[in-house]
């Protein structure tokens, strides 16, 4: 390159340079870009507000839920009751009176239906009676529980008696070689 070439192309990019320096922004520019910041502070505090609200529905929802199924408690009258005389010669003995048995905790405020029977059994799974393949499979094994200790000593003598294999004869394979194919008449 040549030095009228080099300075060309420093002047020219000097130049650009200088040009894109004094270039102003488009019109609107800085007024999208804070119209922007502006709209995720606002979302941001939309969600900090939802947040707030749906956390205090749940702690309010946990409270009526405590309040509508609170247990129901008797008032417990004072146990001890003493009896005797203001004379300090014989003791005093003091009598309780038997605790109330606390109760079952009720969810359900609906009364029984009246005249209604609890069918449920007390035992569960319920036992049911053996089917007729099940009486007859348990009949099958008691017949076979005096065989099955025989036959298992039987088995085991078999096992550790030494086994003997016959010897295994093979003929030896015979391959005829390939016999070339006639020829084959051309009939055209």
């Amino acid at each position: 390159m040549d030095d009228k070439e080099k300075r060309f192309v420093d002047e020219l990019l000097d130049a650009s340079l200088r040009r894109y320096a004094t270039a102003e922004p488009r019109p609107g520019l800085e007024g999208r870009v804070l119209a922007g910041v502006r709209s995720r502070q606002q979302a941001a505090r939309r969600r900090a507000a939802w947040t707030w609200a749906m956390g205090m529905a749940a702690v309010a929802a946990v409270v009526a839920l405590l309040v509508i199924y609170r247990p129901r408690q008797q008032p417990v009258p004072f146990p001890v009751t003493a009896k005797g005389s203001a004379h300090l010669s014989t003791p005093v003995v003091a009598k309780v009176a038997p605790l109330a048995q606390p109760s079952m905790l009720h969810l359900s405020r609906r009364p029984a239906a009246p005249g209604r029977v609890d069918t449920r059994p007390q035992q569960f799974p319920t036992p049911r009676p053996l089917s007729e393949q099940e009486k007859l499979l348990l009949i099958y094994a008691q017949s076979l529980q005096g065989a099955s200790v025989a036959s298992a000593l039987k088995a085991d003598a078999d096992f550790n008696r030494e086994l003997e294999i016959p010897p295994i004869r093979i003929e030896a394979i015979k391959i005829e070689p390939l016999a070339p194919p006639e020829e084959i008449g051309d009939d055209r």
